[in-house]
């Protein structure tokens, strides 16, 4: 499942290759993936060109000239392709959502679970329940260390439930927390209000550094970029996140697994301690 790297480079690539190109045909396999019929959709787009593409959070926001948007969500994962012409590049099979532009180029959407694209003018972009609520991610500029110090203040969740929800910070998933915390040193069922002002800082730099690391050598190894190039960020990246069994890569000890709400968290338990006594 696309994260924050993941999705911010993509929509970065869409906004430098789609920007100020003219829509000249919409192609809806599976009209259950859009809010609205296909006739509407393709009414409410074709003729307006793209003015920008930005992410908000996992979801991707393309911006056009009449005051309309288009809000990709990718779901549980899926593959959004660039093609420079649909008569001489390959479009890749079953395929949802079609985009094509006056210069022949274009992109598809492959969903594999749960994926969208809706409509939206600029009123009903600020109410879609999806997004209206989504905090600001680690690459924000208003992501800044204050911010975080503040945002925690008070809390009682579990840190890990509190870096997933997408109202506190967005963008963040179950694939790249488990080494935000181990860099962080914190265990991930110690509680937000348990924090130091020492753990807080050091959260705030791990998410920086682990998730611009991932960016840095073009996200996730089994996700797409826009231009069908797979990631070089793997698992052998990975620090601890599901090792468990596998030595700790900073002190040797066993790395353990446990459940934490719905899902498994990986961890240190030399590194990562719940409490000073432990």
């Amino acid at each position: 499942m696309a994260e924050l790297p993941e999705i911010y480079q993509l929509s970065t690539q869409m906004n430098d290759s789609l920007t100020g190109k003219q829509i000249e045909r919409v192609e809806i396999k599976q009209e259950k993936c859009c809010n609205v019929s296909g006739l509407v959709f393709s009414s409410r787009v074709i003729g307006s060109t793209v003015k920008a593409v930005q992410n908000k959070g996992k979801g991707i926001i393309v911006s056009l000239s009449n005051g309309e948007n288009m809000l990709i969500s990718l779901g549980m994962g899926g593959d959004l392709l660039y093609f420079e012409h649909i008569s001489s590049n390959p479009v890749q099979e079953k395929y949802q959502f079609l985009i094509q532009f006056q210069d022949g180029t274009g992109f598809s959407i492959r969903f594999w679970w749960f994926g969208k694209v809706y409509i939206a003018n600029e009123q009903e972009i600020k109410e879609e329940k999806s997004i209206k609520d989504i905090a600001f991610t680690p690459f924000d500029e208003e992501f800044t260390y204050d911010y975080i110090r503040r945002l925690v203040n008070g809390k009682k969740a579990g840190i890990k439930s509190f870096l997933l929800n997408q109202k506190n910070v967005g963008g963040i998933g179950n694939m790249y927390i488990h080494d935000i915390l181990f860099e962080s040193g914190i265990h991930p069922q110690k509680k937000v209000s348990d924090l130091s002002e020492e753990e807080v800082k050091n959260l705030y730099d791990s998410m920086q550094e682990q998730l611009h690391h991932s960016l840095s050598k073009g996200s996730f190894s089994l996700e797409k970029d826009f231009y069908g190039h797979n990631g070089g960020y793997s698992t052998s990246d990975f620090q601890i996140a599901y090792k468990k069994g596998e030595p700790c890569p900073r002190c040797g000890e066993t790395i353990q697994s446990i459940k934490t709400g719905s899902t498994t968290s990986y961890f240190c338990p030399a590194c990562q301690r719940l409490s000073k006594t432990e």
